[in-house]
């Protein structure tokens, strides 16, 4: 029984640190990278359940030292940018296709859902613990 507890908490665990790493990882792009201007060259509108819409676009940037272009994704909300409109791209001198676009809060909202995710996995599997033992289940 103690292999269940340990994996709920280990799956409950499992968002907070992919979305953890991924926070981790754009802060060393952001601090590590070179910042250039990307132009926007495709923009596909998604409507979501519930009457929810988002912008998929495409950015293209080039790499300074080489002059190859690469291509960048991020969503947006819908309208806010135009094809031919530029946006920041920060990308790793050494791995260009490497690329972070400079979001303010983007994933702090998923993060402290995924901790509360996190939390009530590990009451609920203490509250599980505790009716195996006192005989309620």
């Amino acid at each position: 029984m103690l292999f269940i507890y340990i994996f709920l908490v280990l799956f409950g665990a499992l968002p907070m640190v992919i979305v953890g790493r991924r926070m981790l990882k754009a802060a060393k792009i952001k601090k590590e990278g070179v910042h250039t201007n990307g132009i926007i060259q495709h923009i596909n509108s998604i409507r979501l359940p519930r009457g929810a819409s988002m912008d998929i676009i495409r950015i293209e940037y080039k790499d300074r030292a080489t002059g190859k272009s690469y291509n960048a994704k991020a969503t947006t909300t819908v309208g806010k940018f135009a094809i031919g409109d530029t946006m920041e791209v920060i990308y790793l001198p050494t791995h260009p296709a490497k690329y972070a676009i400079d979001s303010k809060g983007g994933n702090t909202g998923m993060l402290i859902f995924s901790i509360i995710l996190f939390l009530f996995v590990v009451f609920a599997t203490y509250k599980i613990r505790e009716m195996v033992q006192t005989g309620q289940m």
